[in-house]
């Protein structure tokens, strides 16, 4: 009777979910939603695409699926109460919120509840109660994770964090499994991101699995916030539409920019204190990837550097045609991070590059900005690309030392299965775009944004400082000719040093 009364509070409580996504939905949001029509304006019908990450395409069948439906479709086995241990952190940084692991009952949050659920569900399938140790900070959660594989102890069943730190420290030393040899993982399944898979495998080894399995998948991507109200008082029509029929591109984001700087006080020195068209501050390299070009690309499966491509360098030249320039944008080797966020808040900023996680920062803002992708290098560009921040993306990671892989497979399976119907609806439909975002207009941009997603090796393992001395120049619209011939050396040990490490994984 228990067991009954347990499963049935479960269900119960999966139905009143899927019921305020249903009506969240249908609802448009909230009252702040407003269509443009390309044009500033309050007035439109709401609307919005249900569909996240790689399941743009999603069949009638999959619409009528939830976490319930799901969980009863996938492989039974009785774990016998074996207690599943997750390390993992709740911690993005300073300002922002990134949870990975639920409170211990529901706290009506989107978020938070929807994971709740997943794992009840997962727990009262397998028979299995799956334990979070919380370790914010990264560096902690790499390095206990780390001298546990070292010392041989099967301590945790899998540890989820950012890509940046956490996964790529494991993965360079070798404590972690080849994703593609855990049993019971199909990775052509819609819940994880062949995006990852098809720019972060190397020789067929595959480290950094994300999708469905972690709440921080949507909002990792680039993307545009720019301010309604410039664009409003200047009579620009909102890039929207440019968007839709694919003419927004590089040079129409330039023209846009130019001569926008406004010397706000008069004092003869441009600071953050006045008004500029874009922030140029880590944004050159987003704007290189949105143009379809990496640092390294995976050619034959190898990693291979790029900067010297014609392609590379013809987007080299065009950014730095105003990046770094103070008529166009702001840029300060001063820079302390989120100084972009009063600049915005205030008007006193027309555009800059965010990731989605980025627009809680301006739930309050009193003007509205709208979402956009980042630019195509030219309109012969079919997609718009979106460079996933490997710092805003968590990965699973299953130590070598795990002693029941088919077991792990099962419950990472059904995990990654059953959040793509709890905790990505109530990450990407409710809190993206429904408490986030300020228009349908952008609700539509964001399914754009996310179908074009993209990874980058050449970020997560900065080899060679390859990766850093790119930004800095670009950002300051400095030529990466020289800086790039002085440190070759140096990128190409470093790579190959990884791809070792890599291929000497069983």
């Amino acid at each position: 009777m228990k067991k009954f009364t347990r499963i049935l509070c479960i269900l119960l409580t999966c139905l009143m979910v899927v019921t305020i996504l249903a009506c969240n939905s249908s609802d448009g949001g909230g009252d702040n939603k407003t269509t443009s029509d390309n044009k500033a304006t309050a007035d439109g019908e709401t609307g919005g695409d249900d569909n996240v990450g790689d399941s743009a395409n999603t069949t009638e069948e999959e619409v009528k699926m939830d976490g319930v439906t799901m969980i009863a479709s996938l492989p039974d086995a009785d774990y016998e109460g074996y207690e599943f241990r997750i390390w993992t952190s709740n911690w993005f940084n300073e300002t922002l919120e990134g949870r990975q692991a639920p409170e211990e009952e529901q706290i009506s949050e989107p978020i938070n509840d929807a994971l709740y659920i997943r794992d009840k569900l997962v727990e009262e399938k397998y028979k299995i109660d799956i334990k979070y140790t919380i370790v914010d900070d990264y560096n902690t959660l790499t390095s206990r994770a780390t001298k546990s594989v070292k010392a041989g102890d099967d301590s945790f069943d899998f540890v989820m964090g950012d890509m940046m730190n956490v996964t790529k420290g494991l993965a360079q030393t070798g404590a972690i499994c080849d994703f593609n040899t855990i049993p019971n993982i199909d990775l052509s399944n819609p819940w994880w991101s062949q995006f990852a898979i098809r720019d972060l495998t190397i020789n067929g080894k595959f480290f950094f699995p994300t999708g469905d399995i972690t709440a921080r998948y949507p909002g990792s991507q680039a993307m545009i916030f720019f301010n309604k109200q410039i664009f409003l008082d200047a009579g620009i029509d909102y890039p929207y539409q440019s968007v839709l029929e694919g003419t927004w591109t590089l040079d129409a984001f330039r023209t846009l920019l130019k001569d926008t700087t406004r010397d706000l006080n008069g004092d003869g020195v441009f600071d953050k204190d006045d008004f500029y068209g874009f922030i140029g501050n880590s944004s050159g390299y987003n704007l290189y990837r949105s143009a379809g070009e990496s640092l390294v690309k995976i050619v034959d499966g190898e990693p291979v550097i790029n900067v010297n491509s014609e392609k590379s360098q013809t987007v080299i030249n065009e950014l730095m045609s105003f990046m770094g320039q103070e008529n166009y944008m702001y840029y300060n080797s001063a820079f302390q991070s989120y100084d972009e966020v009063p600049m915005f808040k205030e008007n006193r900023m027309m555009m800059m590059i965010q990731t989605g996680t980025n627009a809680s920062l301006y739930r309050d803002m009193e003007s509205d900005f709208g979402i956009i992708p980042i630019p195509k290098f030219n309109e012969m560009q079919t997609d718009y690309n979106s460079f996933c921040q490997a710092w805003g993306s968590a990965a699973v990671c299953v130590p070598r030392t795990n002693e029941n892989l088919e077991r792990t497979g099962m419950i990472i399976e059904a995990l990654a299965a059953v959040g793509k119907y709890t905790s990505t609806p109530a990450a990407y439909e409710v809190t993206l775009k429904t408490k986030y975002s300020r228009d349908n207009d952008s609700e539509e941009m964001l399914d754009i944004i996310v179908a074009g997603s993209c990874y980058d090796l050449a970020m997560m393992f900065d080899w060679g400082t390859l990766y850093s001395s790119f930004y800095k120049n670009m950002d300051q619209g400095l030529s990466f000719v020289s800086k790039y011939e002085s440190i070759e050396a140096k990128v190409q040990a470093a790579m190959d040093k990884t791809v070792n490490v890599f291929m000497s994984v069983e």
